[in-house]
């Protein structure tokens, strides 16, 4: 449940990010989901560190944790990027909707690298 939260609300930074670095101050839609991704990937490790993954016993820092982290989600930002890239170019759907999905398809990469490596 507590990941799943975390999921939605690490949706709403991403977005929102998104929108005001391409809206607002007109940076490629591409570059700005890169920057994007990585401030709710900032957003997801802190709620998950203090909410989600709390009770459990973990014998590493949380400085490795938040390596082990960034590592775990090199998959789903190539998934992610990939993906918002061929529905917004290809199939010409605009870009945040296209984020949407794309951020789906990379949260069932990450939910699983998550439990079974970082907070292992």
């Amino acid at each position: 449940m507590e990941f799943s939260v975390v999921g939605i609300i690490g949706i709403f930074v991403n977005q929102a990010v998104l929108f005001l670095l391409t809206y607002f101050l007109g940076i490629y839609y591409m570059l700005a989901a890169a920057f994007s991704f990585e401030v709710a990937l900032l957003n997801n490790f802190a709620l998950n560190e203090i909410w989600t993954f709390r009770k459990r016993s973990t014998h590493s820092s949380r400085s490795l944790r938040l390596i082990k982290f960034h590592a775990s989600r090199i998959l789903g930002f190539i998934a992610t990027m990939i993906t918002l890239f061929l529905i917004t170019e290809f199939l010409n759907i605009h870009y945040l909707i296209s984020n949407i999905i794309a951020i789906g398809i990379g949260t069932l990469i990450n939910y699983f690298t998550s439990d079974l490596w970082v907070w292992k």
